[in-house]
């Protein structure tokens, strides 16, 4: 499954400013789907995809999360030892859906719903076709496919709300062989760096485009 580096659940959205307590400050942590940064995938349950190593550095599937969402099917950890959690995906079922990805396309509207409702409103809001013919609705399973079609919402500059955040993201993504699915992707606070760090270690980007 290609990894994408694009996307619910993360703690209570306020702004952090001086009079904060230090006991509050543990409830504006970024937590997706309950997850801290400095969680160890053993400790979540989570299994190597390209190790037998538990918590070395790599990316690792989950089946659950501690506040997993019935929205997504299966999640993955890009991580690199002794620095954290640089993102978490969230992926959900692929579908055979429709020409027109009805189904999928619900599925996206309800979790950029739920980023709104948590974070606001997106910064960036994205769908493109390169090829007129894809424009249209009648052929949006077959565009995302070819990835002649982009269609994604992104919340960037969210170190506002929390301090260990970074950004969050959703879009759809297509398969030949396996259909629709909806990614949305949580980073942490220096994702970058931290990606920059497990591709050195391991090879692999952790952010792979399709």
């Amino acid at each position: 499954m290609v990894i994408v580096d694009i996307l619910m659940s993360a703690a209570v959205a306020a702004t952090l400013n001086a009079s904060v307590a230090p006991a509050d400050m543990a409830a504006l942590s970024f937590r997706p789907f309950g997850v801290s940064q400095d969680a160890r995938p053993s400790a979540l349950g989570c299994t190597p995809m390209d190790s037998d190593k538990p918590d070395s550095t790599g990316q690792y599937s989950c089946s659950s999360l501690p506040d997993a969402n019935g929205l997504f099917d299966q999640y993955i950890l890009a991580y690199v030892r002794d620095v954290g959690i640089c993102n978490v995906v969230a992926v959900s079922r692929y579908l055979n859906d429709d020409q027109r990805g009805t189904t999928t396309r619900e599925i996206y509207k309800e979790v950029a719903s739920l980023l709104t409702e948590e974070f606001g409103p997106a910064d960036e809001k994205v769908d493109h076709t390169a090829s007129p013919r894809f424009a249209k609705d009648s052929m949006f399973r077959q565009a995302i496919i070819s990835q002649d079609r982009q269609i994604f919402q992104q919340w960037a500059n969210l170190n506002s709300k929390f301090p260990d955040a970074q950004s969050a993201s959703v879009t759809v993504s297509g398969s030949a062989e396996l259909g629709l699915a909806v990614y949305s992707i949580f980073r942490f606070a220096d994702n970058d760096s931290c990606l920059t760090e497990l591709e050195r270690q391991t090879g692999a980007r952790g952010d792979d485009s399709q």
